[in-house]
């Protein structure tokens, strides 16, 4: 019978002292400020909500998926701007969006006499948005924001996946063992002999 471990093989330095590893996280992070910083300025320019409910948009899409430590601001924007898009291209989306904001709105008024984006604790906006999760617009925000945060290869490695490794001879040359938080197993050495002895 034979044993075979994979180490992983330490990854070689460029002649810049950085890590191809190293290289690929600075140049996707540069990418993603950039996407992120043109994507605000679509969300500032839609005229679908007034700066109220967008808001409200924004809080909404913060509440549903909370990445305060991994996601930046920009990031959020940058969704809600394709949620106004959509709405911008088709009207009963657009309504939906806007009577499905101001039943938020009116709900929070009610139920904590302020409004949805002056009420401090995130349970309690959770709890608000549950009223709503399964409408029509409620959906269609939540979708967006699922594909636009989990589906987004630019926002990946914020999240530490380096996503598909298929086309690159899979994980065990591309970190299957680079985990630092389980202690350095024993050496095949160490391990044949337990083995026999």
């Amino acid at each position: 019978m034979t044993i075979q471990f994979h180490r992983l093989r330490p990854e070689k330095e460029t002649p810049a002292g950085m890590s191809r590893r190293m290289f690929l996280m600075t140049t996707t992070m540069a990418g993603i400020t950039t996407g992120s910083m043109l994507g605000n300025a679509s969300f500032a320019a839609s005229g679908v909500l007034d700066d109220a409910q967008k808001a409200r948009l924004l809080r909404m899409i913060q509440d549903i998926y909370p990445h305060p430590d991994v996601l930046q601001l920009s990031h959020y924007q940058a969704i809600a701007a394709t949620v106004l898009k959509t709405a911008e291209s088709d009207a009963e989306n657009a309504k939906e969006l806007t009577e499905g904001l101001a039943k938020i709105e009116a709900q929070s008024q009610a139920l904590f006499g302020t409004g949805y984006t002056d009420i401090a604790d995130p349970d309690a906006r959770e709890g608000l948005l549950r009223h709503f999760q399964n409408e029509g617009f409620f959906q269609s925000v939540r979708w967006t924001a699922y594909f636009g945060i989990y589906d987004n290869k630019e926002i990946w490695p914020l999240f530490g996946y380096e996503g598909s490794s298929v086309e690159y001879g899979g994980y065990i040359d591309r970190g299957f063992s680079d985990i630092t938080f389980v202690p350095e197993g024993p050496t095949l050495d160490e391990r044949l002999a337990q083995v026999q002895g």
